[in-house]
């Protein structure tokens, strides 16, 4: 995972004021994210966060209240991710629907080679359920500014649904691809036979 920094002041995590800091907290971070996704967050102790951290229990409560902010500082790096993905596959497109197509690709394959993503976001229910809401929350606002920001390209003044709406469909043609481990140009298929053409023309006839 590249290394996000968080500036957003969350429960229970001391931001470090130094790289030095950072970098130390990030190591603990990356130790917890490897234990959660392969024992689960309550199989997983501080005591064992720290061993594979190689550094002492007394440092992760320089920056850590508990594991559970932890967790919630996880998740935000992949809020931040995640969008920084999107940002760049996104750029050079030149309409809505371009970014549409071009973002969902992108999200998928970033799915696709980390699926531990899904596990620990969606973990998040059972660890802390305002983790998991402040996080869609905050990622469909943003992408409801975007949306926003489109004018006569958006047939709807309800971008919030809509931006929930687009989010769905990216989460679970995502999973879709991670479970029959899709090739690329399978994703591709299906992203542009399927998807594309819900958004461009809708699913059904109105009757």
């Amino acid at each position: 995972m590249t290394e996000i920094k968080v500036t957003k002041e969350l429960k229970g995590v001391n931001l470090p004021k130094t790289k030095l800091g950072l970098t130390k907290m990030n190591v603990l971070v990356r130790s917890a994210e490897k234990l959660f996704s392969k024992k689960g967050f309550y199989d997983t102790s501080i005591a064992d966060i720290c061993k594979r951290a190689r550094t002492a229990v007394g440092t992760f409560y320089i920056y850590f209240e508990n594991k559970v902010a932890l967790y919630r500082y996880l998740v935000e790096q992949y809020r931040l991710e995640i969008h920084s993905v999107l940002a760049a596959a996104t750029a050079s497109c030149e309409t809505r629907i371009q970014k549409e197509r071009e973002g969902i690709r992108a999200f998928i394959d970033y799915a696709a080679k980390k699926p531990n993503v899904y596990d620990i976001i969606w973990g998040s229910l059972s660890v802390d359920k305002q983790i998991f809401i402040d996080y869609y929350v905050s990622f469909a606002e943003s992408y409801r500014r975007g949306l926003t920001r489109e004018g006569d390209a958006i047939k709807t003044n309800d971008c919030l649904t809509l931006a929930y709406a687009l989010m769905g469909i990216t989460n679970f043609v995502g999973l879709r691809a991670i479970f029959e481990e899709m090739t690329p140009d399978q994703i591709d298929t299906m992203v542009d036979e399927c998807v594309m053409k819900l958004l461009r023309s809708g699913a059904f006839v109105d009757e």
